[in-house]
């Protein structure tokens, strides 16, 4: 796979193992990636005449969706029973052109219908439903109980440790309800311009007042010079807070040193996060970016939902960047983010006052830092 294909390196890893036929097609609809499930002898597109599916597909107007960057989908195309189904998801660059399509075959479903469409989302409004409406009586509740109670301290340790364990089930329900935007191709970056130093700067200055409060130390170098770039900045922050977090985790607070320190070159910037915590075993470290893979270095038990460092290496992917770590066990590891320089083009839109997190109790630095944050704080 060339260089002009990178973009599809995160789709690869997701839908390698996936049941359903998936495809990667260049910019030209030529064929450049299958899935196990599409070189099945038995699969859909072994049944298939793709080359016939592909010149109905034109005929039914492919060519002018894909290149408005809107998905398109073809139902039956050779009148085969039970109905197949091709759905053709463009990928564009930052600049709107066509890189090329991720295509799933279905087998007995209606696309066409407001049930399929909805059903792409199921998996995450049944979460959202059925633990965040909860999640927000007992966050209510928790609130109040703490105000009345201001002087009880064992009643306050109490409250301390059931608001501690609903932000982590809120973390985890964030977690897959991201992850399954991501599986269904949706989740899309809301890109504005902006000074990336100072999000950062703001982001650092937030982080270090909640982790102090953990007893941890956290130290921050961030340049004062501007660097316009296109980012998203939930996303970004989501991944910056994801590595924190994982910092915090693995280092014990007493002898915590934990830094964030980011380089402005000409076209890029590099973000750098040490900390000398347990560091990451070799065999662990091949593991890391796997989707659901987490483990306890103290235990040798899995942690977390093993979601996290998935999400976020996919977040930074969309950012056009990278993420590599530098570990050695028993003295710590460094998590080193390169980002791009994205001009923005004459329409877009500015933010250049990023808002301080520590606003709003149930934003990523909340959240995602939940793992950071002791029972009693």
């Amino acid at each position: 796979m060339d260089d002009q294909l990178g973009w599809a390196k995160p789709f690869i890893a997701m839908y390698a193992n996936s049941p359903i036929a998936t495809l990667i097609l260049d910019r030209t609809l030529e064929i450049q990636w299958e899935n196990k499930a599409a070189k099945s002898g038995d699969s859909l597109i072994r049944q298939l005449n793709w080359d016939d599916c592909l010149i109905r597909a034109k005929q039914n107007g492919l060519l002018t969706c894909l290149h408005q960057g809107k998905p398109f989908t073809l139902a039956n195309p050779l009148l085969f029973r039970p109905p197949v189904h091709f759905i053709f998801q463009p990928q564009t660059d930052k600049e709107g052109l066509l890189q090329g399509v991720l295509v799933h075959i279905f087998q007995d479903t209606n696309v066409s219908s407001p049930e399929w469409k909805e059903s792409m989302y199921q998996p995450a409004n049944v979460y959202n439903n059925q633990f965040r409406m909860p999640l927000s009586q007992i966050f209510s509740v928790l609130n109040l109980l703490q105000i009345e109670y201001q002087k009880d301290e064992t009643l306050q340790k109490y409250l301390g440790n059931i608001n501690w364990y609903c932000y982590r089930i809120l973390r985890t329900v964030v977690n897959f309800s991201m992850d399954n935007r991501i599986q269904s191709g949706q989740l899309k970056p809301k890109m504005q311009a902006g000074d990336l130093c100072r999000f950062v700067q703001v982001l650092c200055k937030d982080t270090k007042e909640l982790v102090r409060n953990a007893g941890y130390q956290f130290f921050y170098e961030v340049p004062s010079i501007p660097f316009i770039t296109l980012y998203d900045g939930d996303l970004l922050s989501c991944a910056i807070c994801n590595l924190i977090s994982n910092a915090c985790k693995f280092t014990n607070p007493e002898s915590s040193h934990i830094t964030l320190k980011m380089t402005v070159w000409e076209k890029q910037v590099t973000i750098t996060i040490t900390d000398n915590g347990s560091g990451i075993k070799p065999q662990v470290l091949k593991r890391a970016f796997e989707r659901f893979y987490s483990f306890d270095p103290q235990t040798g038990a899995p942690c977390g939902d093993g979601l996290g460092l998935f999400i976020c290496r996919f977040l930074l992917q969309l950012h056009h960047g990278t993420l590599a770590f530098q570990t050695k066990e028993g003295e710590g590891t460094t998590a080193a983010l390169t980002l791009p320089m994205i001009k923005p083009s004459g329409d877009a839109v500015f933010c250049d006052a990023p808002i301080s997190l520590t606003r709003d109790r149930f934003s990523n630095l909340y959240v995602i830092l939940s793992d950071a944050i002791p029972p009693d704080i």
